[in-house]
């Protein structure tokens, strides 16, 4: 049976400081990025979409630490709104019934899948204590917008009805995601609007059209992400589509219905152009009455979770979230 909604808490007061702190970027990452930089590699939005997610994988597989040990992973599909439809599945060390986590990746609905994310993956089950299940939903270019949120929306549904059979708790689930899988966790939330849904954990979130760029897109130009790249990710995307700028389901920032959404962690990071928009994101859901706890990075960079092997500040945000997921959930 679905428990109540518990994203309001009449004892809990949502407030999103409206300064946030700054600090220098941690110097491993200032050092990985000065050293990407001294090896003048194209940019990202030059190569095919298939040369950048090989690049992506290569990325998160060299600077990241080896995972931590889970349980069990096993590899499954299920009939997605466009055929079948992967998952990862990431069971703890104990036993269960646990609570179940839908992951959806980042990479700018381009060049992430399961495998930029697997560390991600493991960290987040083995330090929440969590059945994990990640997501591996439809990329553009090849399958622009809706079929990303279509996806990850199924996906949440087909958890909510088979978490029992996978040794969880159907009465206990929670969505996360990074960057572009963070407006994907949030847009499958809002749809499915499920009492059993009940935590939201957005890393540095995508919440608007690089085309309306807050102040910290040119403060932060070239701090592993660019406007460029940003460009080309939404017009692959979104396929030029003005329209689909302005849906709710990709303009967050824009939209209503946040109110409905389960209680909400947000991290952003200090030297992240997508940094403005992920706190903005923080304070519209708080001033709907969602209780929010927003965590603030200063010295960090957009992907530093998959650089754990540069700085230890990824892992930092990924065990605050399994921390917060522990306790919510």
């Amino acid at each position: 049976m679905n428990r109540p909604s518990t994203n309001k808490d009449p004892h809990m007061k949502a407030v999103v400081n409206p300064v946030l702190e700054t600090a220098d970027m941690d110097p491993g990452l200032a050092g990985f990025l000065a050293q990407a930089a001294m090896q003048g590699n194209p940019p990202m939005e030059s190569l095919p979409s298939a040369i950048g997610r090989q690049v992506y994988r290569q990325l998160a597989d060299t600077l990241g630490l080896p995972a931590p040990a889970v349980g069990k992973v096993s590899d499954m599909s299920f009939p997605g709104p466009g055929g079948p439809l992967p998952l990862r599945v990431y069971s703890p060390d104990t036993t269960g019934p646990w609570p179940v986590l839908l992951y959806a990746h980042g990479g700018g609905f381009v060049i992430g899948d399961l495998e930029t994310h697997d560390k991600v993956c493991r960290t987040l089950c083995y330090h929440a204590g969590m059945l994990v299940v990640a997501v591996d939903y439809r990329l553009a270019p090849e399958h622009p917008f809706p079929a990303a949120p279509d996806d990850v929306e199924a996906a949440l549904r087909w958890v909510l009805a088979n978490a029992d059979a996978l040794g969880g708790d159907a009465s206990r689930i929670a969505v996360a995601g990074d960057s572009a899988g963070a407006q994907l966790a949030l847009v499958a939330s809002r749809r499915v609007n499920s009492g059993a849904v009940r935590a939201l954990g957005l890393i540095y979130p995508v919440a608007q059209h690089p085309d309306q760029p807050s102040a910290s897109y040119p403060e932060n130009e070239g701090k592993f992400l660019t406007m460029g790249v940003m460009q080309w990710f939404m017009a692959c995307y979104l396929g030029g589509d003005a329209d689909a700028q302005k849906h709710p389901d990709y303009a967050l920032l824009d939209s209503g219905g946040l109110a409905s959404l389960p209680a909400t962690w947000v991290a952003t990071m200090g030297h992240d152009p997508l940094r403005d928009e992920g706190h903005a994101l923080a304070q519209r859901v708080a001033a709907a009455g969602v209780e929010v706890a927003h965590r603030h990075y200063p010295e960090a960079i957009h992907a530093c979770i998959h650089f754990t092997a540069v700085s230890p500040v990824g892992l930092r945000v990924m065990v605050d979230l399994a921390q917060w997921l522990r306790a919510r959930v």
